[in-house]
């Protein structure tokens, strides 16, 4: 197969783990939608990394206000496939509370630019007593509570490239 530098790999000699390390070192190099070019299992890798990344930096405001945002049912699918349903249902009900379309519109007609930084509560007004179901919610996804989805992922690729 193609890699998205444009050499020939084979994805065969790679671990879950392998190819979550080595997505990671070309995340960034690429356009979200350039991954989308790829097989359903690599996405699901790139979309659960991007949001590890986002989380860990950022938090979830953040979260909900990026560009990543729009890819919310990527992310919640990706979590589902490798089995991890606690987290895609903890993401689906953030959302529904504070949906990443309406809150990056927000951003964006508050004169900001597609990069520009800014901070959450500077450019939202949010029901406090949903600001705090959000900031439970979020104490509960992975990240913050021991959870290993890390493990869950790895399993899932491990399953996928044996098949191939």
């Amino acid at each position: 197969m193609k890699w998205i530098d444009g050499n020939d790999i084979d994805i065969k000699q790679f671990s879950g783990s392998e190819l979550c390390e080595k997505i990671s070192r070309n995340l960034w190099n690429y356009e979200r939608s350039e991954w989308l070019e790829y097989n359903d299992f690599i996405q699901t890798a790139v979309f659960l990394i991007d949001f590890d990344t986002e989380l860990s930096m950022e938090g979830i405001f953040t979260f909900l206000e990026n560009s990543i945002g729009h890819y919310v049912p990527n992310i919640i699918k990706a979590f589902r496939d490798i089995g991890d349903d606690k987290d895609a249902e903890i993401l689906s009900e953030i959302c529904r509370l504070a949906p990443p379309y309406m809150i990056r519109g927000e951003f964006l007609k508050g004169g900001y630019n597609e990069y520009d930084i800014s901070v959450f509560g500077d450019d939202h007004e949010m029901n406090p007593e949903v600001a705090d179901k959000i900031e439970l919610l979020e104490s509960q996804l992975y990240l913050n509570s021991g959870y290993d989805m890390w493990q869950m992922l790895y399993d899932y690729l491990d399953r996928r490239i044996s098949e191939l």
